[in-house]
């Protein structure tokens, strides 16, 4: 009995620093990318199978974000390019199936705005890359029930970084990534 006092005790001085994981999933979250070329918006597609999480802190102290994507659910609305990107040539998605991402950091920059330290697996390459997340609605409660965060999150790589083509007939070296989480 008594230590059920104690950790009731204890409850108030946890719980509101406890993150609360919203799942990530493909019928709320998107995961997309456009390449440049000269300064042009050249090439841009989505991945459709992803899992994750984000949990930001109840405290805007921290938090975590983890997004898994599945390489070969690359979709340009092109079946010539979605085969030719998915070859061994560029993503190898039979060889890397999967790239992922995980936070070491969340900043709050406000209630709605975060920067988010990180590292990227891509290609078998594993890179630091720093998010951007804005728009963050992420309500305990709506009608009952709680329903995932919403948010925009943002980042620039470079193919090269990755050992990933590029040059003047594949397309910049920039990439821009973003996810959404509706």
């Amino acid at each position: 009995m008594r230590a059920w006092v104690v950790l009731a005790g204890l409850l108030p001085l946890i719980g509101p620093q406890a993150a609360r994981a919203h799942h990530l999933y493909p019928g709320n979250t998107q995961v997309s990318f456009q390449i440049e070329h000269l300064g042009l918006h050249w090439f841009s597609g989505a991945f459709r199978e992803l899992s994750g999480e984000f949990a930001p802190a109840a405290d805007a102290q921290g938090g975590r974000l983890a997004v898994v994507v599945r390489t070969a659910s690359l979709d340009s609305r092109s079946a010539y390019w979605d085969e030719r990107l998915r070859s061994a040539q560029w993503l190898d998605t039979a060889k890397y199936p999967e790239m992922s991402y995980r936070s070491t950091r969340i900043v709050w920059v406000s209630p709605t705005s975060a920067s988010v330290e990180g590292q990227l697996t891509l290609h078998g390459v594993t890179r630091p890359l720093a998010l951007r997340i804005t728009d963050i609605d992420c309500p305990e409660v709506r009608l009952g029930g709680a329903r995932p965060c919403r948010f925009v999150g943002r980042a620039t790589l470079k193919r090269s970084d990755f050992g990933l083509p590029h040059g003047f007939w594949e397309g910049g070296d920039q990439v821009l990534i973003v996810v959404r989480g509706d």
